[in-house]
């Protein structure tokens, strides 16, 4: 089952759909008297389309609701839509429709909403670059249990990148690591004889002190945590003395207001937790014609 369908299935469960009292009413003595119906979905804000996987699942879950529903896009993931456009046709069963409106607009909204504030921070580190190697904009863990494939989905439909999966896709001692092991030194060297090979160890650092013994340590990675943007130039300095090879990431508080200032020359990777932790979900709507 795709990650997608898990997901909107789970929707329309929690929403106990076959007893939609409003929906059976309704259809029973209203204006929707009609057993299919034709519907728009439709933009009400501009934004980034991310949400492709939900089309099949809910043509899939339509059926086996006993009440098919084709859908037709306009719209693939990436593209940029604008507030009026109409992005799919639906036509159906109308009871299904009903049905599936409100668990698959959140779900685009969400996941289209992470995709359009990628997508602007990614254009302010392009902008920002200018002859600098463009560093990378990726999420980081702060993810909704549950929906870190459809977070990761949109962030690379906004241009960005994903970080760790999961605590077994990379390594990265961060704060509380390195005060259990007792510091750096100890941290690094416990976790190297459990490392497997293949995975680069990071480490994160709060001081340029930290820095210093963790490029003594051998780590292959750096997180700069929380650090302003003249330390940023600071750390890079000590890094470039020392003919270091190590890649470098920063992050603690990157948002729209200040990512262009730590667009430094010798960072490699900018994290935001802001594109998932505080995400603008993108206006949907899915109307009956």
């Amino acid at each position: 089952m795709s990650i997608w369908k898990k997901a909107l299935e789970a929707g329309l469960n929690e929403d106990q759909w076959q007893w939609d009292w409003t929906a059976l009413g309704s259809l029973k003595s209203g204006p929707l008297k009609s057993v299919n119906s034709n519907a728009v979905l439709v933009a009400k804000s501009n934004g980034i389309w991310a949400a492709d996987g939900l089309t099949p699942a809910a043509i899939s879950l339509s059926g086996e609701m006993g009440g098919p529903v084709q859908i037709k896009s306009f719209f693939k993931d990436a593209d940029r839509v604008r507030r009026g456009d109409v992005i799919q046709e639906w036509k159906g069963s109308t009871r299904s429709i009903l049905a599936l409106e409100r668990p698959f607009l959140n779900l685009a909204a969400y996941v289209c909403g992470i995709a359009t504030r990628t997508q602007h921070l990614v254009h302010l580190v392009e902008k920002a670059a200018k002859k600098i190697p463009l560093p990378r904009v990726t999420m980081t863990r702060k993810t909704l249990p549950g929906y870190r494939d459809l977070a990761i989905l949109g962030v690379l439909a906004g241009g960005g990148l994903s970080h760790r999966v999961s605590l077994a896709a990379g390594v990265l001692i961060k704060e509380n690591h390195i005060t259990a092991a007792g510091g750096i030194d100890q941290a690094i060297e416990g976790v190297r004889k459990v490392i497997p090979h293949g995975l680069k160890l990071e480490i994160e650092v709060r001081t340029l002190d930290e820095l210093q013994v963790a490029l003594r340590s051998g780590a292959e990675v750096v997180l700069l945590d929380n650090f302003s943007p003249s330390q940023v130039r600071a750390a890079m300095r000590l890094i470039s003395k020392l003919d270091s090879k190590i890649l470098v990431e920063v992050s603690g508080g990157l948002d729209e207001s200040n990512i262009s200032k730590y667009v430094v020359e010798g960072v490699h990777v900018l994290s935001c937790g802001s594109l998932t932790h505080s995400v603008r979900a993108m206006d949907l709507s899915l109307l009956l014609k």
